[in-house]
C-alpha cells in the first residue's frame, strides 16, 4: 500500500475558450415539435438551459461549409434557452411579421431596422415546433417578401485545433471549470491508478492510495480520467473538472491479470471500508460487474452511514444494470452524446437514475487528453454534481437523489424510463 499527498499549489486562472453546445438535427426537431422517445424537454421549460448554442445537425457528419466550427450549424438560444429564430423582410412588412408571430404564440424579443437596404430584422422565439410553423404559414401571407430561419451563428474561416468540448454546456454549465464548490467535499474514487502528476490534477487536492502490490497496476488511462472529471484543475481549462475546489480520495483496486485489468469484491469493500473510516461521505464507483449480496451488503452498510454512492451502469448492451449500480443502495448512471442519445452500449434497466454526458467526452488520461467513451464517464460527472449538492447541505441519499431529480431535463417516455431513468442532470450553479 502507497499513499501520496498532493497539495495545492496555488489555483490557475482558466484561459476562456468559446466552448459548443452539440444538440443533433432530430433533438432539435424533437425539443421543438412536441417531443418524441428519447427526446429533450421542450426549449423553454425548467431544466433545458444548456449555453448558448447549439447544434442542429448530426453531430460528427460534417456539413461542407468553411468556418473553424466543425462543420457544425450553431445556433442562439434566447430566453428560457429557446431557439432563437431571425425574421428579415420590406420594412413596410415589420408589423404584419410581428402580427404573424404574435398570432401564432411566438413572442418578438427585438427589432432593427437595416436602413441602407430597406429591410427590418425581427429575433423571435416560439413555444413549440407547431407555433413556428403557423407563424411561417402566416407570414408568407402577410409578409410574403418576409423570410423566417433558425438564427445561426457564423465563425472565422480557420482551423481550430482546440478539442470539442460539449458535457459542460450539456449540463447548464457555462464553460470547462466554473464551478468551484461553495464549501470543501471530499469525494471517493474506488477506480484504477491515478496519474497524480498529470497537470489536469497538480493542483487538486489528493489523497491517492493503492490496494494492489507488486507489478500489476494496469494503465492510469481510466483512473486519471475519473479524477480530473470530478477535480481536475486545468490550467488551459478542457480537463477542468466538474467539482473544483473538492478533496479527491482514489483508492486503486484494479490489477491487470492474464490482458484483463479487473479487481475483486474484496478490493471493492476493502476500499469503502477505508474511506468510510476516512470520513468520506460520497463516492464514485465507474466499474461494472455481476451481482453480488456479499458487495450488497457493504454498501448497505456504507448507506446506513450516511454515505452517498454513484456507479457507472456498465458497457455490456444489455437490458440489466451491471452491479454496484444496481444495488438500490447506489445512484446508477448512464451516458448520453451530445445530441442527447443514449450511448449504443449502455446497459439499461428499470435502476437507472440518471443520464450524463459520456459519449466521445474529452478527458484526461495518463498523459494527456483524448475523447473517451463510457458510462464510467458519465457517473463522475453525477458525482460532481451531489457534490455540488452536498456543499449546500444534503447529505444523504435521499435527499442527494432528491436535488438531482429537481433539475433534469426529462428523456424518453414518461417521467422515469429504462434508459434515461429521470433524465439528464442539470447543473443548479455551484
Amino acid at each position: 500500500m502507497r499513499k501520496t499527498e498532493n497539495n495545492t499549489s496555488g489555483l490557475k486562472r482558466l484561459v476562456g475558450a468559446l466552448v459548443l453546445s452539440f444538440t443533433a438535427i432530430a433533438t432539435q426537431a424533437a425539443a421543438q415539435n412536441g417531443g418524441t422517445p428519447g427526446a429533450p424537454a421542450e426549449p423553454g421549460l425548467p431544466g433545458y438551459a444548456i449555453g448558448g448554442h447549439g447544434c442542429v445537425t448530426e453531430c460528427g457528419s460534417p456539413t461542407v461549409f468553411g468556418g473553424g466550427n466543425g462543420g457544425v450549424e450553431r445556433v442562439v438560444r434566447g430566453e428560457g434557452a429557446r431557439y432563437e429564430y431571425v425574421i428579415i423582410g420590406p420594412t413596410g412588412q415589420s408589423e404584419a411579421v410581428r402580427r404573424a408571430i404574435e398570432e401564432a404564440g411566438g413572442h418578438v424579443s427585438r427589432s432593427s431596422t437595416l436602413g441602407g437596404l430597406g429591410q427590418t430584422t425581427n429575433i423571435a422565439t416560439f413555444p413549440s415546433g407547431a407555433a413556428r410553423e403557423r407563424a411561417r404559414e402566416l407570414i408568407a401571407q402577410l409578409a410574403p417578401d418576409s423570410s423566417l430561419a433558425l438564427h445561426h451563428l457564423y465563425g472565422f474561416a480557420q482551423s481550430r485545433r482546440s478539442p470539442r468540448v460539449y458535457a459542460p454546456l450539456l449540463i447548464g454549465d457555462e464553460a470547462p471549470g466554473r464551478c468551484r464548490l461553495a464549501q470543501p467535499i471530499t469525494i471517493g474514487m474506488i477506480d484504477g491508478p491515478v496519474n497524480i502528476n498529470h497537470p489536469a490534477l497538480t493542483g487538486a487536492l489528493i489523497t491517492y492510495e493503492s490496494l494492489v502490490s507488486g507489478n500489476g497496476a494496469p494503465s492510469a488511462n481510466h483512473g486519471t480520467a475519473v479524477a480530473a472529471l470530478l477535480v481536475g484543475e486545468d490550467p488551459d481549462g478542457a480537463l477542468s473538472g466538474f467539482a473544483r475546489g473538492a478533496r479527491l480520495h482514489a483508492i486503486a483496486v484494479f490489477a491487470e491479470r492474464e490482458g484483463s485489468e479487473e479487481t475483486t469484491v474484496e478490493r471493492i469493500v476493502q476500499a469503502i471500508d477505508r474511506l468510510v473510516e476516512s470520513d468520506v461521505h460520497l463516492i464514485n464507483m465507474s466499474l461494472s460487474g455481476p451481482e453480488n449480496p456479499a458487495l450488497d451488503r457493504a454498501l448497505a452498510a456504507a448507506a446506513a452511514r450516511g454515505v452517498v454512492l454513484v456507479g457507472a451502469s456498465g458497457n455490456d448492451r444489455r437490458p440489466h444494470v451491471a452491479w454496484p449500480a444496481a444495488s438500490d443502495y447506489v445512484i446508477a448512471v448512464t451516458a448520453v452524446d451530445a445530441a442527447r442519445r443514449r450511448f449504443r452500449m449502455a446497459n439499461t434497466g428499470e435502476q437507472i437514475e440518471f443520464a450524463a454526458p459520456g459519449v466521445d467526452v474529452y478527458a484526461a488520461r495518463s498523459r494527456g487528453g483524448a475523447y473517451v467513451s463510457g458510462t464510467s464517464f458519465a457517473a463522475p460527472i453525477v458525482t460532481a454534481l451531489a457534490a455540488r449538492h452536498m456543499a449546500h447541505g444534503a447529505r444523504s441519499n435521499e435527499a442527494v437523489r432528491a436535488q438531482l431529480r429537481a433539475q433534469v431535463e426529462t428523456l424518453g417516455p414518461g417521467q422515469r424510463n429504462t434508459e434515461f431513468g429521470w433524465g439528464l442532470v442539470k447543473a443548479s450553479g455551484c
